[in-house]
């Protein structure tokens, strides 16, 4: 191997660590504890080699949301895979949205934080970029498994064109997950409420103009999605998260 691609790689898996030990900085003391200093001292780096890699703390917390939607890509892209229709497929992506405030609150709380202004006008334009990407990917999953609806004949609301009730559908998972489910003294936060949430999802999708699947349906979907998640994270995520 070339030294230059050693050093790269070496880079990388620096910056790789750095996340990770961030996200357990974060997970107990708050993200508003988190610093670049706390972070070389607990990382053992002088607080230069940290700042190669992150200019400020707003580009850490960039990288932070950046890894929430990489994991969310790989659970989508999963859902997508299989042998459903595109609206079990939509189903399960909306499903797969709400498990991952449960068993990553931490990523999505970043993630939520890092779309504000005050980050975005700090953060590189580099770390902004990329994170973009990764939700770029995520949109065209989604939108696949949309427009597979719309060719099976199951989205039936021709006065709201499919890409509004995408926005729709994604506004409302995004709030019922930021106010259920990433704090667990929020109604519906834990598993003996998952009829709650079941029906919840059944009348936003019935609203916006896809199917409204019964009970049963939505039980085997929810099962399947948190299974998914549930390897995936273990393969993929970064330790101990």
């Amino acid at each position: 191997m070339r030294t230059s691609q050693r050093k790269t790689r070496e880079v990388a898996e620096r910056d790789q660590a750095l996340v990770r030990l961030a996200l357990d900085m974060v997970s107990r003391d708050g993200f508003h504890n988190l610093t670049l200093g706390k972070l070389a001292q607990e990382a053992g780096y002088s607080k230069g080699t940290v700042y190669n890699h992150f200019a400020c703390r707003e580009d850490l917390l960039i990288e932070l949301s950046a890894e929430s939607a990489r994991r969310q890509l790989r659970y989508f892209q999963a859902i997508a895979d299989l042998p459903w229709s595109g609206v079990r497929a939509l189903y399960g992506m909306a499903f797969a949205y709400l498990h991952h405030a449960v068993v990553a609150p931490v990523l999505f709380e970043c993630s939520l934080t890092a779309r504000t202004d005050a980050v975005c006008r700090t953060a590189s334009e580099d770390r902004m970029t990329r994170r973009d990407l990764v939700e770029s990917q995520m949109a065209q999953v989604v939108g696949f498994a949309v427009q597979r609806t719309v060719t099976e004949g199951a989205y039936s609301n021709p006065g709201v064109p499919t890409d509004v009730a995408v926005d729709a559908l994604r506004g409302c998972v995004l709030g019922y997950a930021a106010t259920h489910l990433i704090s667990r003294r929020f109604l519906w936060a834990d598993e003996e409420h998952l009829d709650g949430r079941l029906s919840v999802m059944a009348s936003m999708m019935g609203g916006l103009g896809w199917p409204r699947l019964d009970k049963a349906e939505l039980t085997e979907i929810h099962k399947v999605v948190v299974d998914v998640v549930g390897e995936i994270a273990r393969a993929h995520s970064l330790p101990d998260h």
